[in-house]
């Protein structure tokens, strides 16, 4: 039997450990709060001083219209590249659809993109695969109904291409055959209208302007003038336009020539005969004569040099006799072609080169240098007014060496002219012959220095029978003058008349 003490101990108990079972158990309480009371889910329904939530709220922004937080964009991309178009709108809902343009050109609707190198995306993006600089210009996709766009500008390449032919050769050299036909094309990459300007600086660094239609140059018959670099700009109104330049290198046949047609030269003397010559690739050149390709010997030998940007092959012909008299031919050839240039050797003098001309009013002074071993004896002097049918003729007989050189002669002659544009010519003997005349020499007395003109003089017949010139005038040069043939015959009549009284 269980004493009332004992019962009293396991009710204690008892009571302990239901308390220490609601202590584990039970849903956390907040022993500082009072008189609260909690649900058995826990969930919080807020009091009557809550702040009151809008269930409407979220349906009004999925409303709200769609738009870009970057509305114009700029894509830089090199030929070759895969290049995505993004279309990055906000707020985009499925009642809206995007349209994709080219300028102008819708290129994609939806998901259906029109270019066979162009691939709609999931996004909206749209994907160019493999541009080229025909694919750079200005896109935009557009979001509908609301019409909101983003535009995208986008370039291949450089701001400024140069095409050969449609290939691009922007700061690049290119190498051109003689005859051919190609054609530069300066294209932009711009917005907005730039003018383009093309110009020439050829292999001596002389700059030019080129003629060109649109932007395009059209090099027909190409040949060794169309060497050097060509550069294009376009200008639009910016401090550093953009540019870009190329190089043309032309391979031709060699181009000959000589400053000394004519060779003058003595017996038992060593005549020189000067060949120059441009020529890419590099030319070969030899001496002919009577038909037969000079050989290496005693009697001839070879050298080379280059003298003024030519390349200069000379022939030495050694103890001069009267069998090497005659024409030469000195002959280049390359993998183009071939050219010539002729030389003759004489005992005559050479062809005067003219060297300078001093000029005092209506008075000049011209000088001439010639080349001969033999002493000159004369030398004639033509000049004429341009327009007139007739040369003047002086006879100068006053030569000297020049600057006490063994060969080289030189001719002075003044002259006293009126007003106008003048060409002057020489020609000059020595003991064996006459040479050719000289190239005109144009020259021009301007206005305010004329001629004096003399009043007329009436002569006596037989003054002029007994001098048989007529008086010259005070402007006129020492030389042997052709009487005019009106004032001869009208003399005439008035001393046959005289005869007859």
């Amino acid at each position: 039997m269980i004493k009332a003490k004992d019962s009293t101990r396991l009710l204690l108990i008892s009571l302990l450990i239901g308390q220490l079972y609601v202590s584990c158990a039970g849903s956390p309480v907040d022993t500082e709060v009072k008189d609260t009371n909690y649900q058995d889910d826990e969930y919080d329904y807020g009091g009557l001083d809550d702040e009151i939530v809008d269930v409407t709220k979220g349906h009004a922004e999925e409303q709200a219209p769609p738009y870009f937080e970057q509305t114009d964009l700029r894509i830089e991309a090199k030929p070759g590249d895969d290049v995505i178009l993004n279309c990055d709108a906000r707020n985009f809902q499925l009642s809206n659809a995007v349209v994709w343009y080219k300028s102008r050109t819708i290129i994609a609707n939806g998901q259906m993109a029109i270019g066979q190198r162009m691939e709609c995306m999931m996004n909206n993006s749209l994907l160019l695969k493999h541009v080229t600089p025909e694919d750079s210009d200005d896109y935009y996709c557009e979001i509908l109904p609301q019409m909101v766009r983003q535009h995208t500008a986008l370039r291949v390449g450089a701001r400024l291409s140069i095409l050969c032919d449609d290939r691009d050769i922007t700061d690049r050299s290119q190498t051109f055959r003689q005859g051919d036909h190609h054609k530069l094309e300066c294209r932009t990459y711009l917005p907005g209208n730039a003018t383009i300007k093309w110009s020439f600086n050829d292999l001596n660094g002389q700059p030019a302007s080129v003629d060109h239609q649109d932007g395009v140059i059209i090099l027909d018959n190409v040949d060794e003038k169309n060497a050097g670099d060509y550069q294009c700009l376009a200008d639009d109104g910016s401090r550093h336009p953009p540019h870009g330049t190329v190089h043309i290198d032309v391979q031709y046949s060699p181009i000959v020539s000589t400053h000394r047609h004519n060779v003058n030269t003595e017996k038992g003397a060593t005549a020189e005969l000067y060949c120059n010559y441009r020529a890419k690739p590099i030319g070969r050149s030899y001496f002919i004569k009577d038909g037969k390709t000079l050989q290496l010997s005693d009697k001839y030998s070879l050298k080379d040099s280059v003298h003024n940007g030519h390349n200069r092959t000379t022939l030495l012909v050694r103890e001069v006799t009267d069998s090497d008299l005659g024409e030469y031919l000195c002959q280049v050839e390359n993998a183009i072609g071939s050219n010539e240039v002729k030389v003759h050797v004489s005992y005559n003098p050479e062809t005067p080169q003219f060297e300078d001309m001093s000029a005092e009013g209506n008075k000049v002074t011209l000088h001439w240098l010639v080349r001969s071993h033999q002493p000159l004896s004369e030398a004639m002097l033509d000049y004429q007014l341009t327009g007139s049918y007739t040369w003047s003729t002086v006879l100068v007989l006053e030569t000297h060496r020049h600057n006490n050189t063994e060969n080289i002669w030189k001719i002075t002659h003044q002259l006293e002219l009126s007003r106008g544009v003048w060409h002057a010519r020489v020609k000059t003997k020595n003991t064996q012959g006459w040479s050719h005349f000289s190239n005109d020499y144009v020259f021009e007395i301007p206005e305010g220095f004329d001629v004096e003109k003399d009043e007329e003089v009436e002569l006596p017949p037989d003054e002029i029978v007994r001098a048989g010139i007529m008086p010259m005038s005070k402007g006129a040069a020492s030389s042997v003058q052709q009487l005019n043939v009106g004032v001869i015959m009208i003399l005439l009549g008035a001393l046959l008349l005289r005869v007859h009284l």
